[in-house]
């Protein structure tokens, strides 16, 4: 008797939850600019921690030639510090992939960098195309944690380290594998079975 055996793999994506991911949540702007163009000194981005430099929240408002947000009003920007945000536990074999939309002002150089970390170590930065003074462009970060990461915490960090970083819209999505699955095609189930036959 001869048994099939057929294998499947697949993979399921889940968002996962970035808290203020776009920055809408904000204090009262306590500066101004001109116009709507208005910002936060001083103040704590609701659902990140921040650290070195200056950092906030503003609305363009047109500043400079300077676009408005990627997504709604609102966007982050740090003065040569951090922003950061531990969002989940890592699981082995689960591929994270952080996307984030990066600001290049017109009126200072592209100095932003998005970045994942697991227990506190750099483990992938985020890439893209530079699109040039006042527009957006997409960054990704992807990373699959091995065995030895599982349990430690996963952080989406923003970084600058001159003039000034500008993000908007950061998400993370985790894909994780569904194990190989095997269908045995064996007698009574219904699938194939080779049948000896009698010479006489």
């Amino acid at each position: 008797m001869v048994c099939l055996a057929m294998s499947a793999t697949s993979a399921f994506a889940t968002a996962v939850a970035v808290a203020n991911y776009s920055f809408e949540t904000s204090p009262a702007f306590n500066n101004f600019c001109g116009g709507s163009c208005e910002f936060t000194s001083g103040l704590p981005i609701p659902g990140w921690n921040y650290g070195g430099g200056g950092s906030g929240q503003w609305i363009t408002g047109g500043y400079a030639g300077n676009p408005n947000a990627f997504d709604g009003t609102t966007l982050a920007y740090s003065n040569g510090g951090s922003i950061w945000q531990d969002v989940t536990t890592a699981a082995a074999g689960t591929t994270y992939t952080l996307q984030v939309e990066i600001l290049h002002r017109t009126d200072y150089p592209a100095d932003a960098l998005a970045k994942l970390q697991v227990g506190g170590v750099t483990v992938s930065t985020a890439t893209g195309t530079d699109l040039g003074p006042g527009t957006w462009s997409n960054y990704t970060a992807t990373y699959t944690a091995t065995a030895a990461d599982a349990g430690k915490t996963v952080t989406i960090l923003l970084q600058s380290y001159g003039a000034q970083g500008d993000w908007d819209y950061v998400r993370l999505d985790a894909t994780t594998p569904e194990p190989a699955s095997m269908l045995l095609l064996a007698s009574g189930a219904g699938l194939a079975v080779l049948r000896r036959r009698r010479v006489r």
